[in-house]
């Protein structure tokens, strides 16, 4: 029997155009969806999957508030993707001129 290796996911998050919602993105390669255990509070997103030789643990924080109650989660081909509301509303983004 071999030992599992425990690796962190490769996330990615975002907030959409509108400023709403935080897309999460999680690379779960050779993962199945009944071995996902995603969980969420306020401030933060936890995700723990297993496949038969690695186990992935991973973290984001958020730096604001957000409504885990609303949020929705899919998977297919090996991606994660979780979008969540915020509860703080801010500023759309303002464009910075480079130079």
């Amino acid at each position: 029997m071999t030992e599992k290796v425990v690796v962190p996911p490769h996330m990615f998050a975002c907030l959409d155009a509108n400023g709403e919602n935080y897309i999460v993105e999680v690379d779960l390669p050779g993962v199945k969806k009944k071995d996902i255990d995603l969980n969420m509070h306020e401030d933060i997103v936890h995700i723990v999957a297993n496949r038969k030789d690695l186990e992935f643990h991973g973290h984001l924080h958020f730096p604001i508030k957000v409504d885990p109650k609303k949020a929705a989660a899919k998977f297919s081909n090996g991606l994660l993707k979780v979008e969540v509301p915020v509860k703080e509303k801010r500023n759309p983004p303002m464009k910075i001129e480079v130079k």
